[in-house]
C-alpha cells in the first residue's frame, strides 16, 4: 500500500459534491488516492447562482492525486440515482465508500420560526433530499459492498440532531440521519460493512463566504473566526476508510475533530479545529 495514497484503487461515491461539505469529502478522498464519483445537479460553472460545479470538484480531486468523475444526478429522482449506481457497477465493478451528503434547502433557511408558521413544503424539501435520498443511495450501494464483504457508508449530519437549530423540520431531518446510520450498521454488521454518521464542525462554505448575511450574525461570526474547511471532514472520511479496524466504529456518531486527534491529521492550514458539542 502507498501510505501517501492509502485509498488508491478504492471507489467512492460522494453525493452533493458540488460545494460545501460534499466537495470537501470528495477532495479528502481524492487526496488519499481514491476514484471519486461526485454527484449533484450543477455539472458545470454557470448552472447555479452559487459558486462551484461538479466538473470543478472532479478536477480538484484529480489534481490532488485521485480520479474525479462528475455525474449529474438529481437525488430527488429515484431513476437518476439508480442510473448512477448502475454506472458505478458497470465502470468500476465495485464500490468501497459511499458518502451521503446531498441536501436541499431554501436559499434562506427559516430561523427561529414557530413550526406552525413554516411553509408546509419545507418538511418535504428537507426530508426528501437529505434523509430519504440517503436511504435510497444506501439501498443501491449496500448490495455492491455486501457482495465483497467490505465497505463504508458515511452519513453527514450535525448537532441539529440533538439541539434546536434553525427550525423543527431541520432538526428532525438531522436526527433521522443519525438514527438511520445506527440502524443501517445493525443490518450491515454481519456483512463486514460499516455505517457511521459524521458531524463536521462549523464549515467555511462557499455559500457562507459568498453571502454571510444568510445566517444569524453570531453564527456567521463564529464560522468566520473559528470555522474549519470542508476538506477537514474529507480527511476524516479518508482516515476512516483506510482504517482496517473501521468496523469497531460502525453505528457510532463520530466528530471530525475527534477523528483528527485519533488519526493525526489537521485541517489544510495546519490547524486543529475545535470539536462541536455532542449535546
Amino acid at each position: 500500500m502507498d501510505h501517501k495514497k492509502p485509498l488508491a484503487g478504492k471507489i467512492a461515491v460522494v453525493t452533493g459534491g458540488t460545494r460545501g461539505v460534499g466537495k470537501g469529502m470528495a477532495l479528502g478522498l481524492g487526496e488519499a488516492g481514491a476514484t471519486v464519483y461526485v454527484t449533484g445537479r450543477t455539472l458545470r460553472q454557470g448552472g447555479s447562482i452559487w459558486p462551484g460545479s461538479l466538473e470543478e470538484t472532479a478536477a480538484e480531486v484529480t489534481r490532488l492525486g485521485g480520479v474525479g468523475i462528475p455525474v449529474a444526478c438529481d437525488h430527488a429522482d429515484d431513476d437518476s440515482v439508480a442510473a448512477l449506481f448502475r454506472r458505478v457497477a458497470d465502470e468500476a465493478g465495485q464500490l468501497d465508500i459511499l458518502v451521503n451528503n446531498v441536501f436541499a434547502a431554501p436559499d434562506r433557511m427559516p430561523t427561529n420560526v414557530p413550526f406552525w408558521e413554516l411553509p408546509a413544503d419545507l418538511w418535504e424539501m428537507l426530508m426528501r433530499v437529505g434523509l430519504r435520498s440517503h436511504f435510497i443511495a444506501s439501498r443501491h450501494a449496500a448490495p455492491l459492498m455486501v457482495a465483497r464483504k467490505q465497505g463504508l457508508i458515511v452519513n453527514t449530519s450535525s448537532g441539529g440532531a440533538v439541539r434546536y437549530t434553525f427550525n423543527v423540520p431541520f432538526g428532525v431531518q438531522k436526527a433521522g440521519v443519525d438514527k438511520m446510520a445506527k440502524d443501517m450498521a445493525h443490518d450491515l454488521r454481519e456483512h463486514n460493512v460499516a455505517a457511521v454518521v459524521i458531524w463536521p464542525g462549523f464549515i467555511k462554505s462557499e455559500k457562507v463566504m459568498a453571502q454571510p448575511d444568510r445566517l444569524p450574525p453570531a453564527l456567521t461570526k463564529r464560522i468566520l473566526e473559528h470555522g474549519e474547511t470542508a476538506q477537514f471532514a474529507g480527511r476524516a472520511v479518508a482516515a476512516l476508510a483506510a482504517d482496517p479496524k473501521v468496523m469497531e466504529k460502525s453505528g457510532k456518531l463520530l466528530l471530525a475533530a475527534e477523528l483528527a486527534a485519533e488519526y493525526g491529521f489537521t485541517d489544510i492550514d495546519g490547524r486543529m479545529p475545535e470539536a462541536p458539542s455532542r449535546v
